[in-house]
């Protein structure tokens, strides 16, 4: 499926996705990943993708460059973090959503031509 929004900040712009793959800046990703500005991670395991530790890391190293959302895609259905990721998160201050992967991918897209400095976990299993 095509999505169709301008991307005004030049970023990590999700431009399509099917099943299992994901298109970012014209390339496509085979593999879960983690966004934030102009780096894309791949994470293989999508049992690691939503760990606490994988996103404590994560989150501690993008925090220098200051975010304003987190978002988590986590496949076709929704799957909840643990509570002590939630934990986390709150204790932190760091507003979240956790969500399917398609609507994380359109979400994404809307706050990132919003400006909105966003990291986003997404399992590529839609």
């Amino acid at each position: 499926m095509q999505i169709e929004i301008e991307n005004l900040y030049n970023e990590n712009f999700i431009s399509s996705y099917g099943n299992n793959y994901i298109v970012i800046n014209d390339k496509k990703y085979f593999s879960n990943v983690i966004l934030f500005k102009d780096n894309i991670s791949s994470q293989n395991n999508v049992s690691s993708l939503f760990k606490e530790i994988t996103i404590k890391n994560k989150i501690r190293l993008e925090k220098i460059n200051s975010f304003d959302f987190v978002l988590f895609g986590t496949g076709k259905k929704i799957e909840y973090l643990s509570a002590n990721t939630c934990q986390f998160l709150k204790s932190e201050n760091i507003p979240y959503e956790v969500m399917t992967s398609i609507s994380a991918f359109k979400t994404y897209n809307i706050l990132l031509s919003q400006g909105r400095k966003t990291l986003a976990f997404l399992k590529l299993d839609t």
